[in-house]
């Protein structure tokens, strides 16, 4: 299915800005597909302007009886860039080298992946395709940027960055598709949101944005004009869109002044058939926080040098859950369990891991049982 693009028109007060159409920069893309002769993969990927970002994972096969199972194995992240004609290249994970070479096409995507350790390569094929239980999304993409005092040369500014993603069809009725909606605006605007057309929600949250600067004002001239720049980013991706169930990744990045701005990711599932946001108790049992603290705390600390690194003895799970084909994990801000310096913390169980701990006859507790 051919993703429409929208390019949201922005007028900035003290600068005139237009970001004008640019066809097929701003596209999110569901795809299966195959790498070499026999493995089924499926990839979520969401381009703005020439930078790709996403993941992929690989699809099994095993007979039960007479009929075959899939099963999803593990989930690789990709970071990519699009050249000239339509060429890409993608990262995976930590990489620093380029594993995956192609073409980025209007809805395939044809190339190679390099097999690790040697000079050889596999074809990989991916094809756009929504089958049921996916969503098709619009990609919403925003950037300005204001001074502070527009008569002084010397003002600081602030700045915006926003790549908003909205359902676009495929419903399994209108009262999910409101729901869904709803809860999506939510979670990227915040609640003071009234959910309306993706543009006007962006609009309206650049203007938020810059009033809550301009108040700011006197105490910049209290500073006596020492440095008052701001700088907000926010990016949403798809982690997860398959079989009913979709998890949605925010990264935020916000400075305000001060040593350095903050990071963090935050991650929604939802059911696809009743349009709910999917928190902890709607996916473990009851009392099952210290068995996965259990798991979670082995899973990190592993040595009395891990010991020192973070501020608990214990890891136990949060409300900020992510889930792909063969698994959940847990995303930790900045401070949460360990120093601002290691990072964003985070763990992933596999399901064989945590299926006795999950309510039985969720969506999720199917997948991990492959029922």
């Amino acid at each position: 299915m051919k993703i429409n693009i929208v390019i949201t028109l922005l007028y900035i007060l003290t600068t005139p800005f237009v970001a004008f159409s640019q066809k097929n920069k701003y596209e999110y893309k569901h795809m299966k597909g195959t790498l070499g002769e026999n493995i089924n993969v499926t990839a979520d990927l969401v381009r703005v302007k020439n930078d790709v970002e996403g993941n992929y994972e690989y699809m099994f096969s095993e007979r039960d009886n007479d009929s075959v199972l899939n099963y999803y194995g593990k989930m690789i992240e990709l970071n990519g860039k699009i050249y000239k004609n339509d060429s890409v290249k993608f990262k995976e994970g930590d990489s620093e080298d380029f594993t995956i070479k192609g073409v980025w096409g209007v809805d395939f995507f044809n190339g190679k992946w390099k097999i690790p350790g040697e000079d050889d390569y596999l074809d990989m094929l991916l094809k756009e395709y929504y089958p049921g239980g996916s969503l098709p999304f619009k990609v919403y993409y925003l950037k300005s940027d204001k001074k502070l005092v527009p008569s002084r040369k010397d003002s600081p500014t602030a700045s915006i960055e926003l790549v908003f993603i909205y359902p676009a069809g495929n419903f399994v009725s209108s009262v999910v598709e409101a729901r869904l909606k709803r809860n999506i605006a939510k979670s990227f605007f915040g609640e003071g949101i009234s959910v309306n057309t993706p543009v006007k929600m962006m609009r309206y949250f650049e203007d938020e944005y810059y009033r809550m600067y301009d108040k700011n004002v006197e105490d910049w001239k209290k500073l006596g004009g020492a440095s008052f720049n701001w700088e907000m980013i926010k990016k949403m991706t798809v982690r997860f869109n398959s079989d009913y169930l979709l998890c949605l990744k925010t990264d935020r990045f916000a400075y305000s002044g001060g040593a350095h701005g903050l990071e963090n990711i935050s991650y929604d599932i939802y059911d696809l058939k009743t349009g709910k946001r999917l928190g902890y108790n709607d996916i473990f049992k009851e009392n099952s926080k210290k068995a996965l603290t259990d798991i979670i705390t082995k899973k990190m600390i592993k040595s009395e040098k891990d010991k020192s690194i973070y501020f608990v003895d214990t890891i136990a799970p949060n409300e900020n859950v992510y889930v792909a084909g063969n698994g959940l994990g847990f995303q930790y801000s900045h401070y949460e369990i360990a120093p601002y310096a290691f990072g964003l913390p985070k763990v992933f169980l596999e399901f064989d891991e945590v299926k006795d701990y999950l309510k039985p006859g969720t969506i999720i507790y199917k997948m991990a049982t492959r029922q």
